[in-house]
């Protein structure tokens, strides 16, 4: 009777837990997710797939069931006939075939870690393909859990504190189920970039990530029971900023918050000196032609000094740039955050020697200031006029065009003193890194750089 008493009472827990993890998976995808692969793709329509044991075929209709088995080292997935797409090995021959209504997935023979070599990096369980035209979008479909195992150490370096990772790994869960929608109507929940989250599969994983993630598992970041946007990045310089100072939405937990844990660590400060010629080269990259460069000025700062706006004055017009727009056209790695000062001075230290020099052509596409100022060997040079203008200058070689004078200008350059690294917005991974060090929890930390929320598991 107790043999059959503790027979009931296991296979009760067992029931229970079967029907808990059911309603989970339900709830969040089947704890699946599809991410759209883009770092490892080198070609859009002939994709090299490897598995050491071969591979197995399913269709998917609410579960995955299994339809074939490829006892094959390599495949290629390629474009077929009538909108299809094949699977070939690689002596060319079709294997498969099948279209985007199908479902089809693919993965390795391997019960117990399946996983598939996508030109030259791995990914776990499955992947399937969607068909644009003549193009193969791959999408890895990948467990939560696995998913994170290649985000966490793309997001932040693993040599980082166990509980700074764990910190990381439960702000990207809690990312991941709060995005979970960004790219459906594409056919697939997430990206493997900076748009969604960095993600690097198989490879990228390391012992300690994975445990972070292992140990945190289904916990996540609520505000009022709702997944919080857990946005994160490199430094905060000392201060966290605003949600709706940068994307305009106020969010109350992502508010700005003194963090002296990030200022002396790498990008709590830094600089870069750009020349005019330089900045305007950036601006017509981004479709901007204002003429020369002549002033950077920001007309619009917040209390903690990150600049809103940036008037960027030329010889043939002026622009305004607002918020991320700054970086976005000179550059995310140079203008690492939005807090920053700028002087201006003169390169090869000619401060005293050349002054800025303004004028226009006939075509009035070019100013020179007529002021005085100096060849670089001292000389001083006068400017020459003619009937369709200032065109040129004598100098003490001789005539010269407006070319030289244009050449002397460029050698203006702005220095651009700034702080911190990223948006600002949420978490510091610099300042969890300090945070762990000093001896904080992974709550801890999160709570400091989210204001008002809680930790709580989705099952």
């Amino acid at each position: 009777m107790k043999k059959i008493l503790s027979f009931l009472i296991v296979l009760l827990f067992v029931m229970n837990i079967s029907c808990t993890s059911s309603y989970a998976k339900y709830m969040y995808n089947d704890e699946y997710i599809n991410v759209k692969l883009q770092r490892p793709i080198k070609s859009n329509n002939y994709i090299n797939l490897k598995s050491e044991n071969g591979f197995v075929i399913f269709s998917f209709d609410g579960y995955l069931k299994e339809m074939d088995k490829l006892i094959v080292n390599e495949i290629v997935i390629t474009l077929g006939d009538n909108d299809s797409i094949a699977i070939k090995d690689k002596n060319d021959y079709i294997l498969y075939s099948f279209g985007n209504n199908d479902n089809i997935y693919i993965s390795s023979i391997d019960e117990f870690e399946p996983i598939v070599k996508v030109e030259n990096d791995r990914y776990r369980d499955y992947l399937t393909f969607i068909r644009n035209g003549n193009k193969i979008d791959v999408i890895n479909y990948v467990s939560l859990n696995h998913y994170l195992y290649g985000v966490v150490p793309r997001e932040m370096p693993s040599t980082f504190p166990l509980e700074a990772l764990k910190a990381q790994a439960i702000a990207s869960r809690t990312f991941a189920l709060k995005n979970i929608n960004k790219h459906i109507k594409e056919g697939y929940n997430l990206c493997d970039s900076t748009d969604c989250q960095v993600y690097g599969g198989y490879d990228s994983e390391t012992e300690i990530t994975n445990r972070a993630v292992d140990e945190t598992i289904g916990i996540v970041l609520k505000y009022n029971n709702e997944l919080i946007e857990a946005s994160y990045h490199s430094n905060s310089g000392g201060y966290t900023e605003d949600s709706v100072n940068v994307w305009g939405i106020s969010y109350p937990y992502l508010k700005a918050v003194e963090d002296e844990f990030s200022v002396g660590l790498p990008n709590s400060n830094w600089q870069i000196i750009l020349s005019s010629s330089d900045i305007r080269n950036r601006l017509l990259k981004n479709n901007i032609n204002i003429g020369e460069i002549v002033s950077l000025t920001p007309t619009e700062i917040l209390g903690n000094g990150r600049v809103v706006k940036l008037k960027i004055v030329g010889t043939n017009g002026e622009i305004i740039l607002e918020k991320d727009k700054i970086r976005q056209v000179f550059g995310y790695s140079d203008i690492k955050s939005n807090w920053f000062d700028i002087r201006k001075i003169n390169g090869n230290n000619l401060d005293n020697s050349i002054k800025e020099i303004y004028a226009m052509d006939s075509n009035k596409t070019v100013k020179i200031k007529l002021s005085d100022f100096y060849t670089i060997n001292g000389e001083k040079a006068k400017v020459f006029s003619n009937r369709e203008g200032f065109k040129r200058i004598v100098t003490d070689k001789g005539i010269e065009n407006i070319n030289k004078v244009q050449a002397l200008n460029d050698s203006v350059e702005f220095v651009i003193e700034g702080k911190g690294y990223g948006h600002g917005v949420g978490m510091s991974q610099w300042g969890a890194k300090r945070m762990g060090e000093l001896g904080y929890t992974h709550d801890e930390i999160l709570k400091h750089y989210y204001s008002g929320v809680e930790l709580t598991t989705l099952y």
